[in-house]
């Protein structure tokens, strides 16, 4: 059942933009909750359906959408399979018909502010296979109630603490009163470029008497047609009201707040890092991010529930509904990894993308770095126990048919990571050109460091880190980057051996070459491509290249307009039109995502030795050149602390006292085995 159980999600953020009822962290909730899926919890990404109302969105959270997407998921559900409705958006109750005592109750908001109602969702709950599990996690006002009957695990009756919230917080719900005027005034629901609603309709609805709060019903009806709540449906007393009570064991429900309470909207603070969220969304994944092992519903609430009086917020109390077993069952059926070291050791993989760039035949060649990837391929496969079938080998040597542009060593790395399941080890080593600087001036978050494959086409840091973000939990990702200003390229990791170990500075020698292209140097010669590839292996369309130039986008503060002219969507997420969106919105990588061992600090220039004696008579990189004879001269297994402080002992020893290898990760990477390799601990009898 393991095996054959799928994992589905409908994630749904509403920001309510340009309208009185704005809000601002429900699509960062979404959108986070979808990388924790993914990354913690084993959910595929092609089985998430993500719904927001950002302008761009071409599948935005009315109700329409909203419920088509769930039907969608509990009509593929099958026995076993773990369901997940996530909303953050307004909430609302009421009695929507004081002559109407069966249209009371919670509900939850969409865009184009038409409810789903607690009857709607159970509805669909009643729906799901047998040995099938849907959980609810809605971070909204009034949510407490919207699988109506469940029991109650955490909630109103549990003891609370009330602590008034900030004041500058907002409230994620709606009165039936604000309801109503927005959908009569459809001016203030939705700009008219991105309007849901007939205004025609609402014109109509108003004509013939049902501007009365009586009559929502009526005003919902005469806008969307049948595609309201149950609850207003002509047929609600013969299909609502005879539907059976669910059960306590079908449903689970996470709610933001008790029915009578709200649920806070945070601004973006140096507590949020930067981001606006829900108060019980960022709760929960803090929880969630904090905590190694499985988590219960119940343990993941009581947690949350903590968070949140952490932040100062006290009138608002997670609830949690659902029965004993499932309050006590893992969240999401998230099951700790029971598997021995001594199994795990014999299914793990170990994956490598080697990447070698000479750069031949143009202004920026360099000797050694094919060498230093073949060098790496060689000892994996006999010291670290890869396999070759594993290894990915780039190099733009002539007769090489898989060069390292960025296309193709972004499409390698997409394969690894895709690939991998927990406990692999995965390493990119990367010898070529490095840049750092400002791209745009005018635009300071387009700064950073990168590596430059053989293509010009760099891929920076921020690449690396959307994909760090999608390795699967207990697996591990390495990156060895023997280029200028490697340093930075995992933003945000703990330095462990970096600018602030002690340093020696000794002037390498003066027949070393760099390995470190200027911003300058990169956009001449993109511009020139004579200077990139010489005509036989070009990667650069230099019609798109002129097209570039006469188009006026020869500038420095243009680079991004070049590369795009000239690679289309295919370049770095800092230059696509939708940098704000999908990059500033990515969290920062915790400690312990990726292993950074870079062939420098950021602020220096990594060694590209020529062949000598000394190298056995082979050009090298001088970092790779150091950990390759650190590791043949060692017996026994080194951390990724002790391989990094040796390297950087050999440099030394080679005369280059200006370059510093450093070491980024967490406190237990920096201690754990490099690349996962154990001591063979057999006696010698």
């Amino acid at each position: 059942m393991a095996t054959e159980c799928k994992k589905r999600a409908v994630l749904v953020g509403c920001n309510y933009p340009n309208t009185i009822n704005k809000l601002s962290g429900c699509v960062n909730d979404a959108k986070a909750m979808s990388e924790m899926i993914v990354s913690r919890f084993g959910f595929d990404s092609k089985n998430i359906e993500l719904l927001t109302d950002e302008p761009e969105s071409t599948n935005k959270p009315t109700r329409a959408n909203i419920m088509a997407a769930l039907k969608k998921m509990v009509v593929a559900a099958k026995e076993g399979d773990v369901l997940l409705f996530h909303f953050s958006g307004h909430g609302l109750v009421g009695r929507i018909d004081p002559h109407q005592p069966s249209n009371e109750g919670e509900a939850i908001v969409p865009c184009d502010l038409n409810p789903i109602f607690d009857v709607d969702l159970g509805q669909l709950i009643q729906q799901l296979p047998s040995g099938s599990s849907f959980t609810i996690v809605s971070d909204s006002c009034h949510s407490g109630g919207l699988i109506d009957k469940s029991k109650e695990q955490i909630g109103p009756h549990s003891t609370l603490r009330g602590i008034a919230p900030p004041v500058d917080y907002k409230t994620r719900g709606i009165s039936i009163e604000t309801l109503y005027q927005c959908l009569l005034t459809a001016a203030n629901v939705m700009s008219a470029t991105q309007s849901f609603l007939d205004t025609t309709a609402v014109a109509n609805a108003i004509n013939t008497g049902t501007v009365n709060m009586t009559g929502i019903g009526s005003l919902l009806t005469t806008i969307f047609g049948n595609n309201v709540s149950l609850k207003f449906l002509p047929h609600y007393e013969r299909d609502i009201l005879n539907l059976r009570s669910l059960t306590e064991d079908e449903g689970i429900l996470l709610s933001g707040c008790q029915a009578n309470e709200l649920s806070i909207d945070m601004r973006a603070s140096d507590k949020t890092g930067g981001k606006s969220f829900g108060a019980f969304t960022y709760a929960v994944l803090k929880v969630i991010k904090e905590s190694n092992g499985a988590l219960t519903n119940r343990q993941l609430v009581v947690k949350a529930r903590n968070e949140i009086i952490n932040l100062g917020i006290g009138q608002q109390h997670p609830c949690l509904y659902c029965s004993d077993a499932n309050a006590d069952a893992p969240f999401l059926g998230h099951q700790p990894s029971t598997t021995t070291g001594a199994k795990m050791a014999t299914e793990c993989k170990k994956r490598a993308v080697l990447v070698g760039c000479n750069y031949p035949n143009t202004i920026n060649e360099l000797s050694g770095c094919i060498n230093d990837a073949k060098a790496m391929r060689e000892m994996i496969v006999s010291k670290f126990g890869f396999d070759s079938k594993n290894v990915e080998l780039l190099t733009d040597e002539p007769e090489s048919t898989y060069k390292p542009t960025r296309a193709n060593i972004m499409a390698a790395l997409k394969k690894m990571v895709v690939a991998a399941k927990e406990g692999d080890v995965l390493l990119f080593h990367f010898s070529g050109h490095g840049i750092v600087d400002i791209i745009d001036p005018d635009e300071p978050s387009k700064k950073g460091e990168a590596i430059v494959p053989c293509d010009l086409n760099p891929i920076f840091d921020v690449d690396f880190g959307h994909l760090i973000q999608q390795v699967p939990s207990g697996s591990s990702f390495i990156i060895f980057s023997d280029s200028c200003h490697s340093g930075g390229l995992i933003d945000k990791s703990k330095e462990q051996i970096g600018p602030h170990t002690t340093l020696r500075g000794i002037a390498p020698p003066v027949d070393y070459k760099t390995r470190g292209i200027s911003i300058e140097t990169l956009y001449q010669c993109l511009v020139t491509s004579a200077n990139v590839m010489s005509a036989t292996q070009s990667f650069l369309d230099t019609t798109a290249i002129a097209n570039a130039i006469n188009t006026g986008t020869d500038n420095m503060t243009g680079i991004g307009s070049v590369l795009t002219t000239i690679f289309g969507n295919n370049v770095s997420l800092k230059f696509l039109p939708h940098y704000e969106r999908d990059i500033l919105n990515l969290r920062s990588l915790t400690e312990d995502e990726g292993i950074l061992l870079s062939g420098c600090q950021a602020n220096e220039l990594s060694i590209d030795m020529p062949a000598s004696d000394t190298t056995g008579g082979k050009a090298f990189g001088a970092f790779t050149y150091s950990v390759l004879k650190v590791i043949k001269e060692s017996n026994d297994a080194l951390t990724n602390r002790q391989l990094v402080v040796k390297a950087r002992n050999e440099i030394i020893n080679l005369g280059i006292g200006e370059q510093h290898p450093c070491l980024y990760c967490s406190d237990e990477n920096a201690d754990a085995a490099f690349l996962g390799h154990q001591p063979n601990t057999t006696t010698g009898a």
